[in-house]
C-alpha cells in the first residue's frame, strides 16, 4: 500500500470526509430534533429544539471526525480529522444554519450565531479526531505486535 510522504495530507479523503461528516451531523441534528420534542410552553420548546439540534450536530461531527482520522492514510491523523470536521461544519452546517434562520433575524446575526455554534462544536470535533486517531494507532500497534 502506498504510504506517501509522512508530512503530507490525504486531501481528497479529507475533503470527502468533511462533506460526509457535515452531512452526518445534519442528519443527526434533524433526528434529534424529531426525537427530543417537548410538550411544554413556547420557551421550553424553543430551548429543547436548540439543544437537540446542537447536540445532534456535535455528535455527528464527532463521529465524522473520528471516522476520517481513523481512515486517514497519510499525514497527522488528528489534524486530518479535525480539519475534515471543521470543513463539514463550514460547508454544510453553517450555510444551513444561516439559510434557515427566522425572518426576523438579520444576516449579521445569523453569521454571529454560526460563529458561536462553531465555537461550541469545535471541542467535539477535536475529541472525535483524537479518539479516531488513538483507536487507529492502538489497532496498528496490535497488528505489529502479532505479526
Amino acid at each position: 500500500m502506498y504510504e506517501g510522504r509522512r508530512g503530507s495530507f490525504d486531501t481528497s479523503f479529507m475533503a470527502f470526509g468533511g462533506v460526509l461528516s457535515g452531512a452526518l451531523a445534519l442528519g443527526t441534528a434533524f433526528l434529534f430534533r424529531l426525537w427530543l420534542s417537548t410538550d411544554g410552553g413556547p420557551t421550553a420548546a424553543t430551548l429543547s429544539e436548540a439543544f437537540s439540534l446542537l447536540y445532534g450536530a456535535a455528535i455527528g461531527l464527532t463521529v465524522g471526525a473520528a471516522l476520517v482520522s481513523f481512515g486517514a492514510r497519510t499525514g497527522p491523523r488528528v489534524l486530518t480529522g479535525s480539519i475534515a470536521g471543521l470543513l463539514g461544519y463550514t460547508f454544510v452546517l453553517a450555510p444551513v444554519l444561516i439559510v434557515t434562520a427566522p425572518s426576523d433575524v438579520s444576516f449579521g446575526e445569523s453569521l454571529s450565531a454560526a460563529a458561536f455554534a462553531a465555537i461550541l462544536v469545535t471541542p467535539a470535533i477535536a475529541l472525535g479526531a483524537a479518539v479516531g486517531a488513538r483507536v487507529r494507532g492502538h489497532r496498528e500497534g496490535l497488528y505489529r505486535r502479532f505479526r
